[in-house]
């Protein structure tokens, strides 16, 4: 019953016969001249109290006053609203004024009351609401009784993809409002709120009408990110139910123990890798590794933690995640065999790739110095042969005890300046040589076109053989220009020999060294040794305009190590350098200790590694260079050596002109080097990485 039907019905029941009392709302007999209260019933006391005068009820009584001499003057009933009560308690209260009908004195008015605060509050908040809808950040709509849009601000504007939207249908806009929808928003004493999907967002629309009906407003709400958890967490939960409801379907082990590592539950594939009977015995002690790991499986807050262990010649992966509400740890198992065989494979493929890029480079160095002592010792047949005709001549000829000291001395320079690189302009050379031909020709030494060269080679001008001349002269002269000229080519190609089996020498013990070929597998290393025979290994890629510059620092001890495979990281990373310059640039390795760490750097001054991949040069298979020029194993490879076998770490940096990979090696005394690493042969007869802390 609405206030206008309800004072309807208390006007025709108020008559001289009928007291207030039986009237059931707030009532009151006023006296028309003054505003006197004749007569009030029980609801009207609950309401207003013990009041004296009509007009004082109300908080602006000037204005209720005018409305009661309105109706006393007109004669038709007057209604209105005021507001009542106090600060702290506000009351708004509608009221019917009228004469009494069939009452003797026409100066009585009979007043009846509505309290109308609780709708009065509602529609404030509403016109509140109303009044900003542009300023909302969210969807707002304002639409008339027929469902058509009169206001709509930017965000439910944005939300149905178009400029403006007014003057169209509620009805056609909106999935889900359909007639009867709408006829529920217009009737229902609370509309109804609708969720409906609109494009790729999901929307709840509340609907609020004022109390005439002639405005109805609609607040969207975008409850996608919460639909999606909702979806993601159904999900999880799902598959959680599953694997809870069905651990007997893994096909990994599944154990479930309490917080002491009794078995509490073992799937079919548990008890096939560790025995039937599992339940109550203690997991630790069946999985190598879980013992010394089980006060962090006990501490982990979120992440499970994770175990490598080997099990009847299987290798295996355990998740172990501790629930506190129940004090339980759930144990997932994978058998990661065929990965590790994958890996191993892996592993081996790259080093035949890098085997196959340094075979070519020593093939390339060992070439030049075989091929140099080759020539050298073909030419030297025919330099003795010079040298036995230069002997004969220098045996026939007349020295004195002088004139041998000054041959001496000449053959002495011929033996010195044998192993010193020539170096001459060669215009200049030419000249030199046509002025000691023509020095010997003057002093009919013979051959002088082939002796002039190699005096040349020596030093020698013509002021000093003017010099030698004056000690020797005649045969003497002759016989040690000729002997002179011929010894020197022997000296010369000897050097050449000696340096060339030098060389070939020295990439054989860099080749053996850097294998560690005859050598245990595991070993106290010399990061310093290992750099600088790798070096010697890549020398031929690096000869076009690479320089090195090594700075090594003197505290780093040797490091416990698969020497021959930390040397393939060291070919790795400084193969990469070389091709990132593309042969041409600068390299620097430096060495340092940082506390238990022994510390390599290996930087060079190429165009750097774009941002966007250096989160994955360590991927497999991942790589930058041309199809056919790179397989992306050497960066993995190179992880793989460093954090797994070595329990070291690597990480780049990278910017145009600085691309620096750092290389961190833990550092142990001899005791620790015995107790990490055991050497169990495998397949190729290398160790096996042992951590009994992992």
């Amino acid at each position: 019953m609405n206030a206008n039907t309800s004072t309807a019905g208390a006007r025709a029941m108020a008559s001289p016969t009928l007291p207030l009392a039986a009237i059931p709302v707030a009532a009151a007999l006023v006296a028309a001249a003054d505003g006197r209260l004749l007569d009030t019933n029980a609801p009207f006391r609950r309401l207003f109290g013990d009041a004296d005068r009509f007009d004082d009820i109300a908080r602006d009584p000037e204005r209720l006053g005018a409305e009661r001499r309105n109706a006393a003057a007109a004669g038709d009933p007057c209604d209105c609203e005021f507001d009542s009560g106090s600060d702290d308690v506000p009351l708004r209260v509608f009221v019917s004024i009228s004469r009494v009908s069939g009452a003797a004195d026409a100066g009585v008015l009979l007043a009846v009351f509505h309290d109308v605060t609780a709708r009065w509050t509602r529609e404030q908040e509403f016109a509140e609401l109303a009044k900003f809808p542009l300023m909302n950040p969210k969807p707002v709509l304002r639409f008339d009784p027929g469902g058509v849009v009169v206001l709509a601000n930017k965000a439910a504007c944005t939300l149905f993809g178009s400029e403006s939207l007014m003057g169209r249908s509620w009805i056609g806009l909106c999935p889900g409002v359909s007639e009867a929808f709408w006829a529920r928003v217009r009737i229902d004493e609370r509309p109804p709120q609708l969720e409906t999907e609109i494009g790729d967002r999901c929307v709840v629309f509340t609907h609020v009408r004022s109390s005439d009906g002639r405005i109805v407003l609609a607040f969207g709400e975008d409850t996608t990110a919460f639909r999606r958890a909702e979806y993601e967490i159904n999900e999880k939960a799902e598959l959680l139910a599953e694997l809870a409801r069905f651990p007997d379907m893994n096909p990994g082990p599944v154990i479930r123990t309490g917080e002491d590592g009794v078995i509490l539950m073992a799937n079919p594939a548990a008890r096939r890798v560790f025995g039937d009977e599992l339940l109550g015995k203690c997991w630790k002690d069946l999985c190598p590794g879980v013992g010394c790991a089980w006060e962090k499986i006990i501490a982990a807050e979120e992440a499970p933690l994770v175990l490598e262990a080997r099990v009847a010649e299987r290798d295996y992966v355990f998740a172990h995640r501790h629930d506190r509400k129940s004090q339980l740890i759930f144990v997932f198992g994978a058998d990661v065999s065929n990965e590790k065989k994958a890996e191993e494979a892996l592993r081996r493929s790259e080093k035949m790739a890098t085997l196959g890029t340094l075979a070519a480079g020593v093939a390339h160095e060992l070439n030049n110095p075989a091929a140099a002592t080759r020539r050298a010792a073909d030419q030297l047949a025919s330099a003795f042969e010079r040298l036995e005709a230069a002997y004969v001549v220098r045996d026939g000829a007349n020295f004195t005890s002088e004139r041998r000291e000054v041959l001496r001395q000449l053959e002495e320079a011929a033996r010195a300046k044998a192993g010193v690189p020539f170096e001459m302009d060669a215009m200049v050379r030419s000249d030199r040589e046509a002025e000691l031909e023509e020095w010997l020709e003057n002093r009919d030494v013979p051959d002088p076109w082939a002796i002039a060269p190699q005096l040349v080679r020596i030093g020698f001008d013509v002021a000093e053989l003017d010099r030698a001349a004056a000690a020797l002269n005649g045969e003497a002269l002759t016989a040690a220009m000729v002997w002179v000229g011929a010894t020197f080519p022997v000296y010369a190609l000897l050097y050449e020999i000696a340096n060339g089996s030098s060389r070939i020498s020295e990439i054989v013990g860099a080749l053996k060294s850097y294998s560690y070929l005859g050598q245990a597998p595991v070993q106290a290393v010399d990061l310093r040794e290992g750099i600088n025979n790798t070096l010697i290994i890549l020398r031929s890629k690096m000869k076009r305009g690479v320089h090195v510059t090594r700075e090594y620092a003197d505290d780093v001890p040797p490091v416990p190590a698969y020497g021959s495979e930390l040397n393939q990281v060291w070919t790795n990373l400084l193969d990469n350098a070389i091709g990132a310059m593309d042969g041409d640039g600068n390299i620097r390795i430096k060495t340092r200790r940082v506390q238990d760490w022994a510390v390599v750097e290996i930087e060079d001054d190429g165009p750097g590694i774009p941002e966007e991949h250096q989160s994955r040069v360590f991927d497999p298979f991942f790589t930058t260079k041309e199809p056919g020029k790179g397989t992306g194993l050497g960066l993995s490879t190179t992880f793989s050596i460093v954090t797994e076998r070595h329990r070291g770490e690597i990480s780049v940096q990278s910017r145009p002109g600085s691309t620096r990979f750092t290389v961190r090696l833990p550092l142990e005394t001899a005791a620790a080097v015995g107790a990490r690493f055991e050497e169990q042969p495998n397949e190729e007869g290398d160790g096996e990485w042992q951590n009994p802390s992992s």
